[in-house]
């Protein structure tokens, strides 16, 4: 593989990575977010929360964090080719 070639497969995992970063910034936190919403809007009275739902948007703004930071990663090697 060319330098340019090289240069051109990592501009596209930039790209995959930034759409991955949207989808899960984007809809997948807002489900999460409204499943959260309604479950806490119906609680029961012995206190239930729903804390499965409170982690997975822990874990999923912890993904978005990720591909942030792989995507930097590839664009700063990209750039040092």
């Amino acid at each position: 593989m060319t330098i340019s070639g090289l240069a051109e497969t990592l501009r596209a995992v930039s790209a995959a990575l930034e759409s991955a970063q949207g989808t899960l910034a984007g809809p997948a936190a807002t489900s999460i977010e409204q499943a959260g919403a309604t479950l806490a809007s119906v609680r029961r009275d012995d206190g239930f929360h729903p804390v499965e739902l409170d982690q997975a948007a822990a874990e999923l703004a912890r993904a978005v964090e990720l591909v942030a930071r792989a995507r930097q990663a590839v664009d700063d090697y990209r750039m040092r080719l």
